[in-house]
């Protein structure tokens, strides 16, 4: 019952705060309270299932509707992701107290925590339904929150934009993809019940099976970003409020991967041409993720497109196991999918933390931009170590969490690259060589950010930083010290995702463990030496440190680092993150296109010089921008066009009286709705999207009895699969 209470806990941190509306500070507090215990409720719901590893609870309400069924499982896949959601909803709501104090201006705070608990309960909705119905109702609360998140500073331009590009790239992925892959199920089952899902297609139907596979690639992978679906993502993540990019990076966009796993499992075996293309779209979203990331100034940004790339980390372990079951390898199976499922959590881990610390960077010196920033560790201590901590996870590195999930990954395509396939064997090989790339380029780029923006000197002498507030760093040890957890003690955590693993590979708990434990057992040999070797290194250090300032008279004067031969150094002699990541750029330059402007001063009376560096991205600037500026040129033909064919100039018509066709009407309406960017279409959509879901299950369903419209809460389990 612990999920439904989260749901109850969800809703009051919606409603109360509105009641509270005229008392700002106790409507945040009951918002984000709300959110915590539900959060809370989530972890002990997913543990629960993923240590008992019993068959799934489901709990169900009546439904007014004639289509559809108000039912909700939870069982090992979707209690993996609980776990990360709720983590995740603690973290946040404990941040967001510090974070948000002393806001001022419209909206006010509140507005913002009401909406961090409609997005988690859209979450959970989504990963809990069993019918097609309350996961797409789950699906589209969790586009309309998370796109007024990202606008909550509608003021700013660049906030607005960011927020219409996650609204329009979410909902193609659904027209485009999400609506056609589930369709096709329902109308295949005749029913809009998951359970009816399994066995709809089977191994005959390959030809049909490798299309619902791509419809679903797109529409999920839009959601998750993966490249070159992921242009949102760069836009919104930066002008987010610090939680709501947390809970963006952390757990939103693995929703699209929570989707492409689930419909995986109700497929048959595909062939390994899916699995290549899988390892493809990890390969290129993970390396070109990394990439522009390294060439990005603003420090939110720069996480957005590491977001990028570490859904191409999560591909590579679902192309794999893929793979293994196309191949019939269990061990490539329980590898890839359970590398990719561990990083899920590792990654809503370590990601939510930089992001909640790039936040306290912003929130104390009131800019992202890395080129001003610098000598934080000294005003910020406690931040400095988390992000640094969060930086050796995200790097791959041990003896942290990140490392455990990545040497999975690398299990995985070290067997495949072993196998009896060339080509699938030659595809994993470049997968590993990818993947090692990752981590060298993730390495070089969080030492630039880390290097320039917690060491050296401050480069800005107007940024005056402050401490940061007691919540947000109590928010930020939470996850801090998961991360910490999870490597050193892999083995508490791996074999929780055996059921996971069963719900999309088919494995049994003892087939995935013993798949694993060759891994498994070297990963803790590595991280506990790793950690062994770091504790030595640090009280040597800290002793060398002691020793000195024993050895310093008190009162001795102290400046900057000397170096290069002046007496002194200024700021401005510093290395800049852009002249510390030229060079890789300029490696990459034939994938990147970086553009480079230089003003050198020259002559007897130089003028001030200057130096300028920016990576587009190819994907945004060469194919997007034009493919939309078409379609908004198109568009504009067709408002000029009535129905009999005459030319008529925006709404002249409609003043003057003058004959006007139903047609016109309706597309100059539409039209001129999503130019003015107004709410009321995609509300519009969402009608629409749901008179279509009404119309295909007319078309298939099978009984057309209409349940009692009054809601009875029940609970049981279900003695079969997964939903």
């Amino acid at each position: 019952m612990e999920v439904p209470l989260a749901l109850v806990l969800l809703a009051i941190g919606t409603i109360v705060p509105v009641a509270l509306a005229l008392r700002p500070r106790a409507a945040l507090l009951a918002s984000l309270t709300s959110a915590g215990l539900a959060g809370s409720a989530c972890c002990v719901a997913a543990v629960r299932t993923l240590v008992s590893r019993a068959a799934p609870s489901a709990w169900s309400a009546d439904w007014p509707l004639p289509i559809g069924s108000a039912t909700f499982v939870t069982d090992g896949l979707s209690a993996w992701f609980l776990l990360a959601i709720g983590a995740s909803s603690v973290t946040v709501a404990i941040y967001s107290w510090g974070y948000f104090q002393g806001v001022a201006g419209q909206p006010p705070a509140w507005i913002a925590g009401a909406l961090l608990n409609v997005l988690v309960a859209s979450m959970v909705i989504t990963v809990c339904a069993a019918d097609v119905i309350p996961f797409m109702i789950g699906w589209e609360l969790m586009s309309l929150s998370a796109f007024l998140l990202v606008g909550f500073h509608h003021r700013d331009p660049q906030a607005r934009r960011g927020a219409w590009m996650y609204l329009i790239a979410t909902h193609l992925g659904m027209a485009l993809g999400v609506l056609p892959a589930f369709g096709a199920l329902a109308a295949r089952s005749g029913s809009t019940s998951f359970a009816g899902f399994h066995g709809a297609f089977g191994a005959s139907d390959a030809t049909a099976c490798v299309v619902l596979f791509f419809l679903a690639l797109l529409g999920f992978g839009t959601k998750a970003g993966v490249m070159p679906m992921h242009v949102w993502l760069p836009a919104a993540h930066p002008v987010a409020p610090s939680p709501a990019s947390a809970l963006l990076s952390a757990v939103v966009i693995k929703m699209g991967v929570y989707a492409l796993l689930r419909y995986l499992s109700w497929l048959p075996v595909l062939p390994a041409g899916c699995a290549v293309a899988m390892l493809v779209f990890g390969m290129v979203s993970g390396v070109l993720g990394v990439l522009y990331a390294l060439a990005q100034h603003d420090i939110k940004r720069l996480l957005a497109y590491h977001s990028v790339e570490n859904i191409g980390i999560i591909l590579l372990g679902i192309g794999t196991g893929m793979l293994g079951q196309s191949l019939g390898r269990p061990a490539w199976v329980a590898l890839g999918y359970g590398g990719a499922l561990l990083h899920v959590l590792n990654h809503a881990l370590f990601k939510g933390l930089l992001f909640l610390s790039a936040g306290a960077v912003v929130h104390a010196t009131g800019t992202g931009d890395v080129e001003r920033l610098g000598g934080l560790a000294r005003k910020t201590p406690v931040n400095a170590v988390l992000f640094l901590i969060a930086a050796v996870s995200i790097c791959g590195l041990p003896p942290l969490n990140g490392f455990v999930s990545e040497w999975f990954v690398y299990g995985s395509l070290f067997g495949g690259a072993m196998g009896p396939s060339r080509s699938s064997a030659g595809i994993a090989a470049m997968g590993a060589m990818s993947l090692a790339l990752m981590g060298g380029l993730a390495l070089a780029c969080f030492a630039k950010v880390f290097g320039v923006v917690f060491l050296g000197e401050p480069r800005d002498a107007t940024i005056q930083a402050h401490p940061t507030p007691p919540a947000m760093r109590a928010g930020m040890i939470i996850p801090a010290a998961l991360c910490v957890g999870i490597g050193l003690f892999p083995g508490v955590v791996v074999p929780l995702a055996a059921g996971a693993v069963g719900a999309v590979g088919g494995l049994t708990a003892e087939e995935f463990i013993a798949s694993t434990q060759g891994v498994l057992a070297p990963a803790g040999r590595v991280t506990l030496s790793a950690a062994i070797l770091l504790g030595v290194t640090g009280a040597l250090a800290l002793a060398r440190l002691a020793l000195l300032r024993r050895n310093v008279p008190e009162g001795a004067p102290t400046s900057e680092t000397w170096g290069c031969g002046y007496a002194q150094p200024s700021a401005r002699m510093q290395y800049t993150a852009s002249s510390f990541a030229w060079p890789l750029i300029q490696s990459f330059r034939t994938v990147l296109w970086p553009h480079r402007k230089a003003v050198m001063p020259l002559g007897p009376f130089p003028s001030r010089g200057e130096l300028e560096t920016r990576t587009p991205d190819v994907a945004e600037h060469d194919f997007y921008t034009p493919l939309f500026m078409g379609v908004s040129r198109v568009f504009r033909m067709i408002r000029t066009v009535s129905w009999s064919g005459e030319l008529v100039s925006g709404h002249e018509s409609l003043e003057t009286g003058g004959r006007v066709s139903p047609m016109r009407v309706l597309l100059a309406g539409v039209v001129t709705a999503l130019r003015q960017r107004r709410v009321h279409t995609y509300l519009a959509f969402i009608v629409l999207t749901l008179l279509v879901v009404f119309f295909i299950e007319s078309l298939s369903s099978r009984d057309s009895s209409v349940p009692s419209a009054a809601p009875t809460w029940e609970t049981g389990a279900i003695n079969g699969g997964a939903p």
